[in-house]
């Protein structure tokens, strides 16, 4: 019985060390992959800023020729 308690024992050892180095492996990847999530957050974040940015500038462009009209047309 020693034999084969020492094998299963073995076996065992090996089977946690082929668990540690799948810890170790995916638990890199997940950090790779939650840090590439943390990037497309804000990168949308940031797009979304810029977009009404843009809408204002639109907005204030807008306004400032519908303001020179007025004052070249109706004044």
């Amino acid at each position: 019985m020693t034999d084969l308690e020492e094998a299963q024992r073995a076996k065992i050892e090996r089977l946690y060390g082929e668990i540690e180095k799948w810890k170790t492996k995916y638990f890199e990847q997940i950090k790779t992959d939650e840090e590439w999530e943390r990037y497309i957050k804000k990168s949308r974040e940031e797009a979304e800023e810029q977009r009404k940015r843009d809408l204002n500038y639109v907005v204030l462009g807008i306004t400032w020729i519908a303001t020179l009209m007025y004052l070249l047309f109706f004044e």
